[in-house]
């Protein structure tokens, strides 16, 4: 789907909640947000709306060696880090004139930690949408929606998206352990791989879920690549000419997805994760090298937050650094 024409503004929290350990979900309340689509994200200053940088409070910082002296953490919260962090869209609705966006997160540092602690409302300095969404088929018979860790943002609002055009879907999702599954039980997940309406997120919009856990401490046990393979095995049905699969994830989930698809056929498409300095082509930070025929060595780099953060999976050029580790043939898999 096109990318829409982006735009910066200042949106309010109108929810805030801990769906997890470590994680955080605001829903952002931001008038005349344009169109966008399932896969696009935003660019979040994690700052007070009206703030600006502070020169001493970046030089105390330097000298202490970081965040060393609780006061000057305090400040620098206060202020915010100066580049923007990206977040995908995790759902949006609109109802007279207002523009109602989600955004589910990770706290990994100290933008993340800024965000978790706003509450109903604070300012937010949004910038979007920016970026390549998912490509939603006019026809297709089935999609399988996977999605590992911080990933299921982009996957949940696919999701809602695909059945409403008609789309019969299946969400695969896991996390490391239970605590740190951001979703809503409505029921116990089976421990067999197969799929229930066991999270609310999927089954509000009757989609049935598979959940696993690295330790086995919810649903299945392993890596939810391992639950695709399984479950694509014992349902054959599913891989057909107009089977789709999307993914969002960590990248040796999404390197491994892909290799599942291509051994079998299947179309995939995935939301890659990269550091973006500023989201909209300018900084060359979140480069992904990709197949190109037309290019001199057969591949060229693209940029993740313009060409991407959707690729076909089909054409991403994986990193030697990402090694696969062998798969045992048994129930209780590895963490990933």
């Amino acid at each position: 789907m096109p990318p829409h024409t982006p735009g910066m503004f200042i949106g309010q929290v109108l929810r805030s909640r801990t769906p997890c350990r470590e994680h955080f979900e605001l829903t952002l309340v931001v008038a005349g947000f344009p169109e966008a689509s399932p896969g696009q994200f935003v660019q979040i200053r994690c700052a007070s709306a009206d703030a600006a940088w502070s020169s001493m409070v970046a030089s105390a910082l330097a000298s202490s060696g970081g965040s060393a002296d609780p006061s000057i953490r305090h400040k620098y919260l206060a202020v915010g880090p100066t580049l923007r962090r990206p977040f995908s869209i995790a759902g949006l609705r609109r109802s007279e004139g207002e523009c109602e966006l989600d955004i589910l997160g990770r706290v990994i540092g100290l933008g993340t930690e800024w965000l978790a602690e706003l509450r109903e409302g604070d300012a937010v300095d949004v910038l979007g949408p920016l970026g390549r969404g998912f490509t939603v088929p006019a026809s297709t018979t089935q999609a399988i929606l996977v999605a590992g860790g911080v990933g299921l943002p982009p996957i949940r609002w696919l999701g809602e998206e695909l059945r409403r055009r008609g789309v019969p879907c299946l969400a695969i999702y896991g996390a490391t352990t239970r605590s740190l599954l951001p979703i809503t039980l409505i029921r116990e997940p089976s421990h067999q791989v197969e799929a229930t309406r066991c999270v609310d997120q999927f089954a509000r919009h009757a989609i049935e879920a598979i959940v696993t856990t690295d330790d086995g401490t919810c649903g299945v046990a392993g890596r939810v690549t391992d639950a695709v393979v399984r479950f694509l095995e014992a349902n054959l049905r599913f891989v057909s000419p107009g089977l789709r699969v999307y993914g969002c994830g960590p990248e040796p989930m999404l390197r491994r997805l892909a290799g599942i698809c291509g051994e079998r056929g299947i179309s995939c498409e995935i939301a890659l994760e990269r550091m973006m300095g500023c989201g909209m082509g300018t900084c060359q930070s979140c480069v992904v090298r990709v197949a190109d025929p037309q290019a001199e060595r057969g591949w060229r780099y693209a940029l993740c937050c313009t060409e991407g953060p959707v690729f076909d999976a089909a054409v991403v050029q994986w990193s030697s650094d990402i090694g696969e580790r062998p798969v045992p043939a048994t129930r209780d898999l590895p963490p990933e």
